[in-house]
């Protein structure tokens, strides 16, 4: 009979000794700075004891605009589990073997204390005399949540790393190692949404009756909701009419209109105007007054690192046969511009 091991469990979480945070600020590639009693003091992992960095709760995961959407229970933050906690450490610990560098688990962090530096995922772990670390009970709990809380309503710039072509050229070569077969491409996506400040839920592995890949809601004002198509293949023109698809399925199940449906197709890269996917998209537009949004994962990324504001309302995705980049918007967004070579693996207009 095989002898019982006690199961690992959590003993502290870390404070700051004085909590009245009245700013963060954070430069790429380095842990944030909080503004606290008349100083700056470097960003440390506060040991969080739901580990946002590394799982959401269920409510996160799914869409309550659609409520009877069967939805996948990755409660993951790291689309290739590449962070889990180590409880002799009491940190959390990322293995950069396995990291793709999407950067999901520094903009879950309340303060900014993970980061990348010399091509790794750090985490600052609290070693000066600025932080404490709590025994977990009770009391403390409740005063640790009421403090992250107000952290969150600190508007703050997560500033994760600053793009380059050579960045992007590493996480798309990680990336293509996952085909069709594998969640990961329709869980990184979903996370994504989720860190733009929007609910959503992805269909089930195997589920053929659901249709859509997935359903998101915006959590800010004014509110959209609407169906996603994920392609990371190079069958885009068949995501172009899938789409279509869902529209009428959510209308017919969800009596979800379709001028309410802010539509979304999210590719790796552009197709290029010979595969036809643009043209159908104009088409839609034309003859169903239908503006389907297309945006890429280096986009996506591009949005999540800077900590921009986006919402699908107002179809600002928005591309066809006649405007074929996102350059603009995604500039717009940044409030900056975009340190990607014009075409670069098709992620903000076709490559050339």
């Amino acid at each position: 009979m095989p002898l019982l091991t006690k199961a690992k469990q959590r003993t502290v979480i870390s404070a700051l000794r004085d909590s009245n945070v009245r700013d963060i600020e954070q430069n790429y590639n380095e842990p944030a700075k909080l503004w606290c009693n008349e100083k700056w003091i470097t960003a440390a992992c506060l040991r969080c004891s739901d580990q946002r960095c590394i799982r959401y709760i269920d409510a996160e995961i799914s869409c309550g605009s659609f409520s009877d959407f069967p939805y996948e229970r990755n409660l993951n933050v790291c689309p290739v589990d590449a962070i889990k906690w180590n409880f002799e450490k009491e940190l959390p610990e990322i293995e950069n073997g396995k990291c793709i560098g999407c950067g999901l688990c520094a903009a879950r962090c309340p303060v900014g204390a993970i980061f990348k530096a010399d091509n790794k995922m750090k985490v600052s772990a609290p070693e000066s005399d600025d932080y404490i670390d709590l025994p977990i009970n009770y009391e403390n709990l409740v005063k640790h949540k009421y403090f992250v809380q107000e952290v969150d309503k600190i508007y703050w710039n997560h500033q994760f790393q600053k793009e380059s072509d050579r960045i992007m050229e590493e996480i798309y070569e990680k990336i293509s190692h996952y085909d069709g077969r594998s969640m990961v491409p329709n869980v990184l996506v979903r996370n994504l949404i989720i860190a733009l400040n929007h609910e959503c839920a992805i269909s089930r592995a195997g589920d053929i009756y659901t249709r859509m890949d997935a359903v998101y809601s915006s959590k800010i004002k004014p509110k959209c909701s609407g169906v996603v198509e994920i392609e990371f293949g190079r069958d885009t023109l068949e995501a172009s009419r899938g789409i279509l698809d869902d529209i009428a399925v959510m209308h017919s199940r969800n009596n979800l209109g379709k001028k309410d449906n802010a539509a979304l197709v999210v590719c790796l890269s552009f197709p290029n105007k010979r595969q036809g996917y643009f043209q159908v998209i104009k088409d839609i537009h034309r003859v169903l007054d239908l503006k389907i949004q297309t945006i890429s994962l280096g986009a996506l990324l591009l949005l999540v690192w800077n900590g921009a504001a986006v919402n699908f309302l107002s179809r600002e995705f928005y591309v066809d046969f006649d405007n074929l980049s996102i350059r603009g918007i995604t500039e717009f967004r940044l409030n900056r511009h975009v340190l990607l070579s014009e075409g670069k693996l098709g992620i903000l207009e076709p490559e050339k």
